[in-house]
Order: structure tokens, then C-alpha cells, then sequence
């Protein structure tokens, strides 16, 4: 698997210029978080097609599915990624074609078919979540317990005010 590696002299400049006051102080948390994402996204990315034959997109559509009850409407689902409807549809006739999903009609309301997570579907998104988190697990290394405790208690915090703002 090709490693992602982020150069050095990319990180060295731009430190420099925020130190230099060329860019504001606010780049110092978006510049690296947005390197950070970029990395473990394409990272992850490339081990779920290797090692499960899966996308990311995928992925994400079996873990909103898993977390949420296993059933949901594609609306629901819609919300709690980051597609368009047009590359829901997509996701889902791709997992539904691999036997990780079906559809069922929802007895509320007879127009929409529900989402739900098939027997199979549940088996690969429990197997890819824990490999891919054993996987991407090294980039935190460097952390102490109490700093992984700290640095995942800021991201929520950060994640929370997102809906705020």
C-alpha cells in the first residue's frame, strides 16, 4: 500500500509564516487538521478497498447504519453523511448489490423504503471498523494515554461547537 506522507518542508514553512505573522494565528489548528484529515481519509481509504473491497462512502453509509439502529430512512441517512442524494443512491445500489443492505417499506409512510442493515453488512462494517482503527491507530502513537484523553475531549469540544456557529 502506498504511505501518505505529508513533506516536511511543508510543515517547516508553514510554521514559519505563522510565526512570521504572514498568516494569522487561526491556521496553526485548521492548516494541520485539514493535513491530518487528508492523510487518514486517503489512507483509510486505500486499506478498505485492499483489504474489504470498500469505500469510504460505503463504509460511512454501514457505520451510520450500525450506530443508528440498523434501519433508517435515506433522508436520515442523507443527513448523516456527506452526499449528495445523487451519490446516496449510488452508495446505496453498491451495498445493496453486495448483500449488505435491503430495503423494506416503511409502515409510516408507504412512499418511502427504509435502509437496513443486512446480517452480512453488519459483519463488515464491525471487521472494517476495528481493522482500519488498528490501522490508522499508529498516527497517535506519539500521544501518552492522558494526551489521547485530552486531544479526543477537544475534538468533541470542537465538533460540538460546530453546530453553533
Amino acid at each position: 500500500m502506498k504511505k501518505n506522507r505529508v513533506h516536511t518542508d511543508l510543515i517547516t514553512n508553514f510554521y514559519d509564516k505563522v510565526s512570521e505573522r504572514e498568516l494569522s494565528e487561526v491556521f496553526l489548528m485548521t492548516f494541520p487538521i485539514a493535513l491530518i484529515q487528508k492523510t487518514i481519509f486517503t489512507h483509510a481509504e486505500n486499506f478498505l478497498k485492499e483489504k474489504f473491497e470498500l469505500l469510504n462512502s460505503e463504509v460511512d453509509v454501514l457505520a451510520s447504519l450500525f450506530t443508528h439502529g440498523k434501519i433508517l430512512s435515506p433522508t436520515q441517512l442523507y443527513d448523516l453523511t456527506i452526499f449528495s442524494s445523487g451519490g446516496m443512491t449510488k452508495v446505496l445500489k453498491r451495498l445493496e448489490a453486495k448483500g449488505f443492505i435491503y430495503r423494506k417499506e416503511d409502515k409510516n409512510d408507504k412512499r418511502c423504503m427504509l435502509v437496513c442493515l443486512s446480517q452480512s453488512g453488519e459483519e463488515i462494517v464491525k471487521k472494517s471498523l476495528f481493522e482500519i482503527s488498528k490501522e490508522c491507530s499508529k498516527y497517535f502513537e506519539i500521544f501518552n494515554e492522558k494526551e489521547r484523553e485530552v486531544f479526543a475531549s477537544l475534538l468533541k469540544k470542537i465538533l460540538l461547537n460546530i453546530n453553533k456557529v
